[in-house]
């Protein structure tokens, strides 16, 4: 199968010929012979009357089958001029032709090229009807005329030359040269369509092929992600340009087969159109395509190139070919691509294509059935948006019952389809020993863990991990995440986890790494020796004891993961002979993780004298914890994680850990001090201490850690940070965010190797007008020499005053800057590398409002900012315009005038947050925005909602104005809504998108009419509260009803996945209608007086509690004796039970503390 093969169309071309023609000069004829001709040949032809009934008006149907057709054909006859509707598709044709490189072929039927070009004779007639009839302006006939000059000017048939013409042999003569037009360079992808234009329309943005430059992208992701379909798509819609094009399939298989030389064979072949030509070496290929194709304009598709040689060998240099040629390379290897001019990563599929790729296979159409909505949802979790996944999980489940789609699904959970382990194992097998080491192990243990913090773990084992770690990214195996942490796709995931089962003949005891808890404690039950065994995650119950013996049977253990639940002590589980004296158990443990443990353990007696990581986070232990005595003999310690300790407030002292690289105290609430001795830990590169809200001070001896690249004091009370500090010439990054401090230390400005520095006071506005008042603005003075910091990439500043903006370091890629006092926007043209850039001016006074700056338009100097994506702007009064289209992706505006200046068409996140000037809004121009959040507006009317076919969150709150929310179905890729407090919204149009994730309506009082909410089966969350009726549906499978009466509550019995059901204060509801579903565990009704009859309860065969409160007409006694029967807990008016937490119905109040 080819990788991703159903992502798209062939080269979204619906059809390959569109014919148009005068139906009453050349439909019974020379149109006839010419439609059966293509037709005999295999060539997919638009001939209107077939396609469009007859009287049907001319409108989108008929331009949509221009547009999707691979080559136009207009046949010019005495009457075609007179056709309004010939004339409509022939500018349609040339739009095509200028927008997507669409082919025209004219024929000249009865007519001369030149009548066409020049509009004589009967075309001149024909326009002089035109405009005597009035019926068309001046600028529409001028449209006309241009596109008849435009098509006359092509090569073409002119049949009036053609002596004692046969018309039917001329028809084949012209299916032949089309069919051969049409073969030229079409690569055939799969008929199941599933529209993936963003990527395709940026590709081609890229590839520039509207320009003459020679241009050379590359295509990167890991296996099956849909690389070579997207590809196809490209060289497809370019190839009609280019004479000389080339396909070079699976080059990675095809070199190792028949080597590199019959790659440049094919390429020399294709281009020059010869059938043979003899390589007897690489370098003679390389010299034949330098010397031979370098005046070639070529368009070439490289597919799965894996080696630099590959490249070196048949595309090496961008002079080797003609100017305006074009270059598309696909490969799962990002390193291959360093000659490339833009590379761009293919990432697989959003929920909707999933969805309707899996759809098409599974089920023959665009959406499930709606009885498999459910398991539709489990089957794209595990597909993960890897079309190949997709598209054998779909193909395998396709006419299956639905128990064979359970039983299928619980093992593909686990385990990878043969075919889509085969497909993503290639990439796994070009590694080396090091290389599968450490993809073995992020995919049994690391996911989600720090890069930095797991490269010293693997250092120990001499496994090279930055070099690795590079190589496993290039190949798109792995990803580097936000904050430094390890990323790894799903599929991969159970790939590298299979591998390790098929290494170890599926026997636990021989497996290398152990990830599954429960296999872990099963593991530790058994007598025999496990010295394969690396790596261990456990979570010990009340249910298991163990003994030094279960231990001991792990001589090789390296990693080991312990959790307990937080009522639970590991003494409760572990005998005390596991404490011996002078024990070696776990003699090479190096990582030690044990989570939530107790004062009283104090793991005395593990071998700890190789441990270079131990993590104690979410534990109980204090400063007087008598396991620090013991921790004195790591002497390699490198990693201390005590992040979460709530009742630590003290640190250990650090004397005897002076290797120690990374001290993590994060949320430790109650620390105050952080030991003296710290300043001996030279070797720090991490101090961590964000969200100690208790902690005031830094040791003043803080200087002294001169390894320091990072230092993270947010959400503490620090106020001031000691002079030490300037001795830290190697820190990087400093986030003081929400912290304590008011005033920038002037060693800041003078840290040559700093690139990140984040001081960020949010401040909350509101009903707290006390807080408004005392809150403090600390005060920023730059240092002179900011700018010649060459580091400097992210400069955070919000809550600080600045008066004055110096020159900026170039190098700056974030920028935020939230309470500048200046008269006038500040020049910040020189940031030329500036990707983020958040602005306010002035400061709120006591209502949480700004005057701010009053200007006329954003600068210009910021649409010159080429790199920039995302801009913020807050407390600028004054827009009303931009000085020029820019292309960025992320826009968030100040309160504004009364309606929007027009916007760039390229914006994919919009943000709004306004006050009573806002009053409409057209967003019909923002074709790519995928998220719209409105704030605090007073807008009336959203126009062009309904268009945005690319939006998936869409936030609404406090739009007081807004009545009424146009019909919304439609946006297919809409994931999540969340409508708030929008007092005089009446009503929602239409239908929601029926796999929505995610919709919250609360407080929009005057809402009448809305959705039916029981559709949205395949829905994560709902929550709809308005009026004291409450419907919310959670991703655990709850569903809370309240207040809601018996026509709206209908058969419950398809929601298969509930477990638990509370019905609430439904004081008018009689009768809960129809069955409930098998997957019942919990039913709970309270205040319901007027209920008199549930659904058979006796067939739930999952049902563990039922709960009845302050029903009367309820026969409580009856359900109760039925309850006794079946062993299910009946919890009455004074019983105790296990509380169903209604979240929403808790109020977290955050009152920010006053520093001072």
């Amino acid at each position: 199968m080819t990788e991703g093969q159903g992502m798209v169309n062939s080269s979204r071309y619906e059809y390959e010929v569109f014919l148009s023609f005068s139906g009453k000069d050349t439909r019974k004829g020379f149109t006839s012979f010419l439609y059966t001709s293509m037709i005999d040949a295999g060539i997919r032809v638009y001939k209107d009357d077939k396609e469009l009934g007859k009287g049907e008006n001319f409108g989108p149907e008929l331009l949509r089958a221009i547009s999707e057709s691979k080559i136009s054909i207009p046949i010019f006859s005495m009457g075609y001029a007179s056709s309004t509707w010939c004339l409509k598709e022939l500018v349609q044709m040339v739009k095509c032709q200028k927008i997507r490189g669409q082919k025209i072929m004219p024929i000249f039927y009865d007519v001369g090229p030149s009548e066409v070009r020049h509009q004589t004779k009967g075309y001149e007639k024909a326009f002089l009807s035109h405009e005597n009839n009035k019926r068309y302006d001046e600028a529409t006939i001028c449209e006309w005329k241009a596109a008849l000059k435009a098509v006359g000017e092509l090569d073409g048939w002119d049949l009036q030359s053609i002596p004692n013409r046969e018309e039917g042999e001329i028809a084949k003569t012209i299916t032949q040269e089309v069919f051969n037009e049409l073969k030229k360079a079409y690569l055939v992808v799969s008929n199941y369509l599933v529209n993936v234009d963003d990527h395709v329309d940026k590709i081609m943005e890229e590839i520039g092929a509207h320009t003459s430059e020679t241009r050379i992208v590359g295509i990167h992701g890991m296996g099956g992600v849909g690389k070579t379909t997207i590809a196809k798509i490209i060289f497809n819609e370019l190839s009609n340009k280019y004479d000389n094009c080339c396909f070079l399939s699976n080059i990675h298989e095809t070199s190792k087969l028949k080597g590199i030389e019959y790659l440049q064979q094919q390429l020399i072949c294709d281009i020059l159109k010869v059938k043979w030509i003899d390589i007897r070496n690489i370098d003679e290929g390389i010299r034949i395509i330098k010397e031979r194709l370098r005046n070639k304009k070529v368009l070439i598709l490289l597919d799965d190139v894996e080696e630099n040689d590959h490249m070196d060998a048949l595309v090496g240099k961008r002079d080797w070919f003609s100017k305006g040629s074009k270059l598309i390379i696909t490969t799962r290897r990002k390193d291959v691509l360093h000659k490339v001019d833009w590379r761009y990563e293919l990432t697989g599929m959003d929920h909707h294509q999933s969805l309707q790729l899996f759809s098409k296979h599974a089920f023959r159409r665009d959406s499930p059935l709606d009885e498999y909505i459910h398991h539709t949802k489990r089957a794209i979790h595990i597909a993960g948006g890897l079309p190949i996944a997709l598209e054998v999980i779909g193909s395998l489940l396709s006419r299956k019952n639905k128990e064979m789609w359970d039983a299928t699904l619980n093992l593909l959970e686990s385990v990878p389809h043969v075919e889509v382990q085969n497909k993503l194992k290639i990439s796994y097998d070009a590694l080396d020993y090091r290389q599968k080491h450490v993809f073995l192990d992020i995919a049994c243990n690391f996911i989600g863990y720090r890069k930095d913090i797991v490269v010293i773990f693997w250092d120990a084992s001499k496994l090279f991990p930055e070099a690795t770690l590079e190589v496993l990214q290039n190949m798109s195996l792995i990803k580097i995440e936000e904050h430094n942490k390890l990323w790894m796709h799903d599929q991969l995931r159970d790939l590298g986890r299979e591998i390790v089962r098929e290494e170890s003949k599926m026997k636990i005891e021989k497996q290398r790494c152990v990830w599954n808890p429960k296999e872990g404690l099963d593991l530790l039950k058994s007598d025999e020796m496990k010295k394969k065994v690396e790596a261990l995650h456990l979570k010990f119950d009340d249910q298991h004891h163990f003994t030094y013996k279960d231990f001991k049977n792990l001589p090789n253990l390296t990693f080991l993961e312990v959790e307990n639940f937080w009522h639970i002590s590991p003494l409760d589980i572990l005998s005390t002979n596991i404490f011996q004296k002078n024990s070696n158990l776990l003699p090479r443990l190096r990582w030690l993780s044990w989570h939530k443990i107790q004062p009283t353990f104090e793991i005395t007696n593990f071998s700890m004298e190789n441990v270079i990581i131990l993590d104690l986070s979410e534990s109980e232990i204090t400063h007087y914890w008598k396991g620090w005595n013991h921790m004195k003999v790591i002497k390699n310690l490198k990693v201390l994680n005590l992040a979460h300790c709530q009742h630590l407030e003290r640190t250990p002292k650090f004397s005897t850990h002076s290797n120690l690289e990374h001290l993590i105290l994060s949320s430790c609430n109650s620390l105050i001090k952080i030991d003296g001795s710290i300043y001996q830990l030279k070797r720090l590169v991490l101090l961590d201490v964000s969200g100690c809200r208790s902690l005031q001070m830094l040791p003043e001896t803080i200087g002294n850690l001169e390894s320091l690249i990072e230092l993270d004091i947010s959400y503490t009370r620090i106020k001031e940070l000691p002079d030490s500090i300037e001795k830290l010439k190697n820190l990087k990054i400093a986030n003081m965010h929400n912290s304590g401090i008011s005033k920038i230390h002037n060693a800041f400005w003078t840290m040559e190797k700093l690139e990140i520095l984040k001081l960020i006071r949010r401040q909350i506005y509101g009903h707290v007008a006390s807080l408004i008042r005392n809150y403090y603005y600390g005060h920023v003075e730059f240092g002179d020499c900011i700018c010649e910091n060459k580091s400097w990439r992210i400069l955070r500043l919000s809550g600080v005053r600045i008066d004055a903006l110096p020159r900026l370091p170039e190098s700056l890629m974030e920028l935020e800057l939230e309470e500048l006092r200046v008269d006038t926007f500040p020049d910040l043209s020189n940031l030329a590398n500036l990707k983020e850039l958040h602005l306010g001016f002035g400061p709120p006074n006591c209502d949480g409002k700004s005057d701010g700056l009053l200007e006329e338009s954003i600068p210009q100097w910021i649409g010159n900012l080429s790199k920039l994506e995302s801009l913020h702007l807050r407390f600028f009064r004054g827009l009303r315009r931009f000085e020029r289209t820019a292309s960025w992706t992320d826009l968030s505006l100040p309160p504004h005038p009364r309606r929007l200046p027009r916007l760039p068409s390229s914006l994919s996140s919009l943000h709004l947050r306004g006050r009573d000037s806002l009053c409409s809004m057209d967003l019909s121009n923002l074709r790519k925005l995928s998220s719209l959040e409105i704030f605090y507006s007073a807008v009336a009317e959203i126009e062009g909602l309904d268009c945005l076919k690319n939006l998936r969150v869409l936030g609404l709150e406090s739009v007081g104005q807004l009545a009424m929310l146009p019909d919304l179905s439609k946006l297919n890729k809409l994931w999540s809504v969340q409508v708030t407090d929008c007092g005089n919204l009446v009503e929602i149009q239409g239908e929601l998108p029926r796999f929505l994730a995610n919709l919250t309506i609360n407080f929009c009082n005057s809402l009448q009419e809305f959705p039916d909410l029981f559709s949205l089966m395949g829905t994560t969350y709902v929550c709809v509260n308005i009026c004291n009726q409450k419907f919310e549906y959670t991703s655990e499978h709850k569903l809370l009803l309240r207040g809601f009466k018996q026509m709206q509550i209908p058969d419950l019995s398809n929601w298969n996945r509930l477990t638990i059901l509370t019905v609430e204060s439904c004081h008018n509801l009689v009768e809960i209608q129809g069955e409930l579903p098998q997957s019942l565990e919990t039913l709970k009704i309270e205040d319901s007086g007027s209920l008199q009859k549930l659904p058979d309860l006796s067939s739930l065969k999952g049902l563990r509690q039922v709960t009845i409160r302050r029903c009367g007409k309820l026969a409580v006694e009856e359900i109760s004796r039925l309850c006794s029967e079946k062993s299910i807990k009946f919890v009455g008016e004074d019983d105790e039970e296990d509380e169903f937490v209604d979240e929403d119905d808790e109020e977290d109040e955050f009152v920010e503390e006053d520093d001072e």
